[in-house]
C-alpha cells in the first residue's frame, strides 16, 4: 500500500442513528474518530468493523461500553490526539498533543488555541432542537492536517470559529500546479474572430460537487490499496473517460488531498 493522505471521519453523539449521508461520507474515509454517545452497541460494532475506530465512552453509553475509556490518547499519521466525551474531562497536561476532540454539546466547535486544535464535530445522528447536524473530515499526512466541516443540512455555512486552519508559510506544490494549469488555459484561448459567444461557466452545484469529492476519494483509496486503473474504472460503474481523468490526476499528484484533486479536475475540464 502506498503512503499517502489519510482521511479521518470525526463524529460524536450519534445516539443510535447512522444516517445514509453519513454512511456515504464514511465510505470515503480510512479511519473513524467517535467522541462518544453511540447510545447503541450495534452502531458501535458497525463502525468498528468498517474501518479502524478510535472511540471513548459517552454519558449515555452504559453496560456494554465498559471496555471504552473515558479519555483516549492516540496518534494518526504523525498527529497526536487526545479525546474525551466532555471537554471538562480532558486533562490539563497536554504536552505534545496537537488535536483535542470532544463532544456532548451537539454543537460544532473548531478553534485553535495556543497552537492546539480543539474540535467538537457536533452531532450527525440524533437531532437536538434547532442545532444543525454536522461532522468533520480530517486529511492527515506527515504530521500535518486539514479539517473540512461537513454540514448535513442545507442553509448552514461555516461558523467563524470553524474557519481556524493551519497557517501555511510556503507556497505549496498544489498552488504552483494550479498556476501552470491557468497559464495553459490562457494559452489555449484564441481570439473570438467569428463573433461566437463563449460558453458561460456553469455555477457549481453543492450536491454535484460533493458527489465529485466522494468519487475522487474512492479512487484515491482504491489506488492506494493497489488496485489497477482498469479495475477501478470498471468497478466504479461511472463514466469511463471521466473516471480515467480523475485517476490520471491522482496518479500525477499522489500526495494531494481530495479537495486539491477536485480543483485540478475543474482546471483541467475548463482548459479543454
Amino acid at each position: 500500500m502506498e503512503a499517502g493522505p489519510i482521511r479521518v471521519a470525526v463524529m460524536a453523539d450519534t445516539h443510535g442513528v447512522l444516517r445514509p449521508e453519513v454512511k456515504r461520507i464514511l465510505e470515503t474515509c480510512d479511519m473513524v474518530i467517535h467522541a462518544g454517545d453511540f447510545d447503541n452497541q450495534m452502531l458501535y460494532h458497525k463502525l468498528d468493523v468498517s474501518q479502524p475506530l478510535f472511540a471513548v465512552r459517552g454519558n449515555n453509553d452504559r453496560g456494554w461500553s465498559g471496555g471504552l475509556p473515558n479519555v483516549k490518547r492516540f496518534e494518526i499519521g504523525g498527529v497526536k490526539f487526545i479525546m474525551a466525551h466532555e471537554r471538562v474531562d480532558i486533562p490539563s497536561s497536554l504536552q505534545g498533543v496537537q488535536v483535542a476532540v470532544f463532544g456532548h454539546s451537539h454543537m460544532y466547535y473548531q478553534q485553535e488555541i495556543s497552537g492546539r486544535l480543539w474540535l467538537n464535530p457536533g452531532s450527525c445522528g440524533y437531532k437536538r432542537s434547532t442545532l444543525p447536524l454536522s461532522m468533520a473530515v480530517m486529511t492527515i499526512e506527515d504530521g500535518a492536517y486539514e479539517v473540512e466541516t461537513i454540514w448535513l443540512e442545507k442553509g448552514y455555512g461555516t461558523p467563524g470559529a470553524a474557519m481556524a486552519q493551519m497557517e501555511k508559510t510556503k507556497v505549496s506544490r498544489y498552488e504552483k500546479q494550479q498556476k501552470r494549469y491557468k497559464q495553459k488555459a490562457c494559452e489555449k484561448k484564441a481570439p473570438d474572430q467569428d463573433g461566437q459567444k463563449q460558453k458561460k461557466q456553469k455555477q457549481a452545484d453543492p450536491g454535484e460537487e460533493r458527489d465529485r469529492l466522494f468519487l475522487i476519494a474512492k479512487i484515491q483509496r482504491l489506488r492506494n490499496a493497489g488496485q489497477s486503473r482498469t479495475w477501478i474504472i470498471k468497478n466504479l460503474g461511472t463514466d469511463l473517460k471521466y473516471c480515467g481523468m480523475i485517476y490520471d490526476i491522482c496518479e500525477r499528484n499522489p500526495d494531494f488531498s481530495t479537495r486539491q484533486i477536485l480543483d485540478l479536475l475543474k482546471e483541467h475540464i475548463s482548459s479543454t
